[in-house]
């Protein structure tokens, strides 16, 4: 529901919480969830916990994942 309720998935949903870990831990990890068919992690933590210019280049990076921009 909530993918639905964020614009029918066009928009990326952070939930705070998810185990704090290495940045190539939580690339490959989006990467085995999206080669998988899934869309989505649970990475608040790893970016709340960031100032803002590292939190945004980190979800960037996420994003360019989920949407097949990034290998």
């Amino acid at each position: 529901h909530i993918i639905q309720s964020a614009f029918n998935g066009r928009r990326i949903v952070i939930f705070s919480g998810g185990a704090k870990g290495e940045d190539q831990k939580m690339f490959d990890e989006a990467r085995a969830i999206r080669d998988g068919g899934g869309f989505g992690s649970i990475i608040g933590r790893n970016s709340f916990q960031r100032n803002k210019p590292q939190a945004l280049e980190f979800l960037s990076t996420v994003m360019k994942i989920y949407a097949g921009e990034l290998k």
